[in-house]
């Protein structure tokens, strides 16, 4: 009797294994045409916001993936510096003479997504950057919205990336037009990182 209750015992379970949910896999995918990255000088001692990005920003990395840490890992971002834009042609023209020109080599950056903390809706991105031949792994803070964009934030300091030589130069070239009601001329060396991208996630 004992051996017939086993038996009829693992039959049930394998029945309900079989009858049970099935787990969903889920693919995520992106287009790398969608990812867009902006920033945000300041000036003035009230700290007042200077916006742009970049007209040459070209992504690169996988299209789809089983997850959405292995899809963002890897993927990364060639940026020409000339092709800064804010809207203002004088203002472009003298952030790539006294900026981006001065970086060496000149007018390149380099971003390439490391690793993934988080889920489907928030955790940190680790993002490294490389410029004027530095380079450091920068956290941004990001979130998922309900439409599948991704938005995802960081401050650096020029500094940290030995731009003191085009971060001097920038300051004495807008040193008039960084004086404030208060008399002094403030450029901060404080730079904040907007990174955007839209993903997509289908589970069967």
């Amino acid at each position: 009797m004992k051996k017939i209750s086993l038996a009829i015992l693992s039959l049930s379970v394998l029945a309900l294994n079989a009858c049970g949910p099935k787990k969903s896999a889920c693919t995520y995918s992106t287009d790398p045409k969608d990812i867009q990255l902006e920033w945000t000088a300041f000036k003035f001692t009230e700290k007042t916001p200077v916006k742009g990005k970049f007209n040459k920003a070209e992504a690169k990395g996988k299209t789809q993936a089983g997850s959405l840490a292995d899809l963002v890992t890897g993927l990364h971002l060639d940026i020409d510096g000339a092709s800064v834009e804010t809207n203002d042609p004088g203002r472009n023209a003298t952030i790539q003479q006294f900026f981006f020109e001065k970086f060496s080599p000149p007018f390149h950056i380099h971003a390439m997504a490391t690793k993934l903390e988080g889920d489907d809706q928030k955790g940190t991105m680790a993002i490294n950057i490389s410029m004027n031949g530095s380079a450091k792994d920068v956290p941004f803070a990001y979130t998922v919205g309900a439409d599948g964009v991704l938005t995802a934030l960081a401050s650096i300091d020029m500094l940290e990336f030995g731009l003191q030589a085009p971060y001097d130069s920038i300051h004495k070239a807008c040193e008039d037009k960084h004086t404030g009601k208060d008399g002094v001329s403030k450029t901060w060396t404080q730079v904040d990182l907007l990174l955007t991208g839209k993903f997509k996630k289908e589970c069967k």
